[in-house]
């Protein structure tokens, strides 16, 4: 099983190979290729539309891959049992989501056929119960919809009555998707909601419908400035612990203790709690606005999941506080938030939607600019060199930032990060170098042809010179779905067709055939294992090493950021390693604290690294303070320090990291309530807000 999800998580595509230092003999060994991969590989495609059709509520879609999908289970299923030796995957996407779309569609034959395909093998037959729960839904959806016809307005509370069932979570989990798909509205009246049937369109129109134009007047991506890391001043830190490592090692970061009180103030004399007050229920702030940044004039709130109690119809939404607290601007957004980026000295917010468009706007919520990276030159470039299908292209896009000026924004893909001018001009274009211990190496054949076998290559392959390399990877790939064995049973053929192929295409390219279908021009590999030892008097020296694509090597950028009010910027990657680019993308120093941080902040005076375990405090390249955190923590800054919040903890610190002190409570504090409402009192007996 961990054989299986290595492959799945794209871990596992090594090659073991024996290698010698100059005269020393070695030996050579070669992977052999998976005969199942083609079924993962149809299974994991389908499956992957499938989830992205549910993500962007198409569900009429949506219900058609299940379908298709459900129907790749049987092969799925065996292809596992014949590699593994067993089936033990305890998730089946096909027949949880997709048999809630078939019924959520009242699709009768997509379901019987789900219970055909489940009954039909042993390894399925836990997912009976599943499919008796999805043909119960399906009843429950045409009733739902039935009781509200005939009582609309019906309060959310009085359905599971209506209908006559007994699970109202059940019912309630029915009714938002019932919402998502546009067939019921829900208006909030009191603690419940009351329902209609939604007759009419929504209003929100889907962001993919929408036709948003580039705004870019450069089609030539900008030139890329490889890092080279031994040619910057480097700031090493202590490494930041990651989770897993806590746990393994049997160490713990400090915990906090309930609060004996509702709340409790720790370990400051100057800090009174004056009162603790009852929200009324109507004025109590909304959960869904879970995404909290502090701004040069205040904080921004955002629901990225389009679960605000306001905004019922919206994707999503956005909230924006004045420094007393004050609500200044709130909006609904006509988009999905997949990327979110906020500079804690600007004023507005950038985001990324899941097609891949970038949304940026002014702290009033106006949109100051939209524009789809897909059609930019630079990942355009990005996509043809690592071959990224479209529709999975915003997984590769981590990073999306805004200057504090609202003047330039930078957006990262893999390794690369580019910055460029609200009119439309790429400013520069930075790339980290590979993950420490990864090499580029080619993979070549010992093979070659004479030129009158290369002219006979050509003609199997239908090919004429002059010719790319990629013009034979792509014609290999159309003529391998037409010969290849697989796809042809009984064709006795098909073999030596798919035989003549592959050594054309060997001959034209140079390129080991085992690697041709994945072949991007080099691979990167890490030795993994060295030994050296001695038979008679030859020395031999074997050394294991893994292969893996330019993608698994390289350094992804996992955060970035404008470096406060100047034009520069932080990149950090996976490793750990944050590089500082001035305004122009010239690196100018490197830190390594051996993990990605979640935030990065830049006042001009202090730098924080905000990583899920540690807090990093530095004042010009040297280390002001160290702080560990719990449960993840997020920090605010502002004018007079900053504060961590953690679940059940605000701690306050000055702006070099000395602590001030904590308001600890007994339940897990809801961060807009601790700093609306939070006041410190003063010796002078006068009050401020946390934030001023």
């Amino acid at each position: 099983m961990l054989k299986f999800l290595k492959r799945l998580l794209g871990l596992e595509t090594p090659s073991v190979r024996g290698y010698c230092e100059p005269g020393v003999e070695a030996c050579t060994l070669a992977p052999t290729p998976s005969a199942n991969e083609r079924a993962f590989k149809t299974y994991f495609t389908t499956l992957g539309q499938l989830q992205e059709a549910v993500t962007k509520r198409e569900y009429e879609r949506a219900a058609g891959l299940a379908r298709e999908n459900m129907r790749q289970v049987s092969g799925f299923v065996q292809s596992t049992e014949r590699e593994y030796g067993s089936f033990d995957i305890s998730s089946i996407p096909a027949l949880e989501q997709g048999g809630t779309m078939l019924a959520l569609l009242g699709d009768t034959e997509g379901l019987k056929e789900m219970r055909e395909i489940v009954g039909s093998l042993p390894a399925l037959g836990s997912w009976r119960s599943v499919v008796d729960q999805h043909e119960k839904d399906r009843s429950w959806f045409a009733a739902i919809l039935a009781a509200i016809e005939a009582n609309p307005g019906c309060l959310q509370s009085d359905i599971k009555d209506l209908i006559g069932a007994e699970d109202g979570r059940r019912i309630a989990n029915l009714l938002a998707w019932l919402e998502k798909a546009g067939k019921i509205s829900r208006t909030k009246q009191g603690r419940t909601y009351a329902l209609t049937l939604a007759h009419s369109v929504r209003v929100t129109a889907s962001p993919l419908k929408r036709e948003v134009r580039s705004h870019r007047s450069d089609q030539r991506p900008s030139q890329l400035r490889e890092i080279d890391l031994q040619h910057l001043p480097y700031v090493p830190l202590p490494r930041a612990p990651l989770r897993w490592e806590e746990v393994q090692g049997g160490r713990k970061t400090e915990m906090v203790e309930d609060a004996h009180d509702f709340f409790e103030i720790r370990d400051s004399e100057e800090w009174e709690l004056l009162s603790v007050e009852k929200i009324p229920t109507d004025k109590r702030p909304d959960p869904a606005f879970r995404e909290i940044h502090s701004i040069d004039s205040g904080l921004i709130m955002v629901d990225d999941l389009g679960k605000s109690e306001k905004f019922t119809h919206a994707p999503a939404a956005a909230l924006r506080f004045g420094r007393a607290g004050e609500l200044m601007v709130e909006a609904p957004l006509i988009h999905d938030v997949y990327r979110l980026g906020v500079n804690a000295f600007g004023h507005g917010l950038i985001a990324m939607s899941k097609d891949c468009i970038v949304h940026a706007y002014d702290d009033e919520f106006n949109v100051i600019l939209e524009t789809p990276l897909r059609e930019s030159p630079e990942v355009r470039t990005l996509q043809h060199r690592l071959g990224i299908e479209t529709d999975r292209l915003k997984n590769y896009l981590r990073c999306t930032a805004l200057a504090h000026d609202n003047s330039r924004y930078l957006f990262t893909g893999v390794d690369q990060a580019w910055c460029v001018s609200m009119q439309g001009h790429a400013l520069w274009g930075i790339k980290l170098p590979l993950k420490e211990g990864w090499a580029r190496v080619a993979e070549k054949t010992a093979s070659f042809g004479t030129s009158a076998e290369v002219m006979q290559a050509l003609e199997v392959m239908n090919l004429t010179l002059p010719i790319t390399p990629d013009d034979v990877k792509r014609r290999y790939r159309e003529l391998a779905k037409l010969w290849h064995p697989d796809l042809n049973p009984g064709n006795a053929s098909a073999e030596e067709r798919m035989k003549a192929l592959t050594g054309a295409a060997e001959i034209l390219t140079g390129i080991d055939p085992a690697a041709l279908p994945r072949y991007t021009g080099t691979t990167f590999a890490k030795e993994m294992n060295r030994q050296e030892f001695e038979v008679g008097a030859t020395k031999f020296t074997v050394a294991m090493a893994m292969q893996v694509s330019e993608v698994n090597a390289a350094d992804w950028i996992y955060a970035a950021n404008f470096a406060g009010r100047s034009q520069g910027a932080f990149l950090a990657g996976y490793s750990g390693r944050i590089v500082q680019v001035d305004g122009e993308g010239e690196p100018v120093r490197a830190y390594d604290i051996g993990a990605v941080p979640r935030k990065i902040i830049d006042t001009g005076d202090y730098l924080y690294f905000l990583t899920d375990t540690r807090l990093y405090v530095l004042h010009s390249d040297a280390l002001h303070a160290l702080v560990d955190t719990v449960d993840g923590g997020n920090i605010i800054v502002a004018q007079t320090g900053f504060g961590l919040i953690e679940k059940k903890r605000f701690r306050w610190f000055r702006e070099d990291g000395t602590y001030l002190g904590s308001i600890v409570t007994q339940s897990p504090i809801p961060e807009c309530t601790m700093l609306r409402k939070g006041w410190l009192s003063r010796p002078d007996n006068t009050k401020r807000p946390l934030l001023v």
